[in-house]
């Protein structure tokens, strides 16, 4: 099996909130299509002097940029616009 990043591209680190977690989490369960997406992201969350980071790989984060761009309204999208607004 290939290295995520070798799939997925260069990794970005984005800090969360706390809250932010707990909604991403609700994000990889149910119906929707980018449960995907937000379990990868959720998985990678680490603490890093302090602060929640997570990893969103190159191709994720292209995806979530074209959502926005396009001003999809949808939970998971407002989530990341949220979070990229604290970084």
């Amino acid at each position: 099996m290939k290295p995520k990043s070798r799939v997925l591209g260069k990794g970005r680190e984005l800090v969360l909130m706390p809250n932010q977690r707990g909604k991403l989490l609700e994000y990889t369960k149910g119906q929707g299509g980018y449960q995907s997406l937000c379990g990868r992201v959720y998985d990678s969350i680490r603490t890093k002097n302090g602060k929640l980071v997570a990893v969103v790989y190159e191709k994720d984060m292209q995806t979530i940029l074209e959502a926005a761009r396009r001003g999809d309204e949808g939970g998971w999208e407002a989530l990341f616009r949220d979070i990229m607004a604290g970084n």
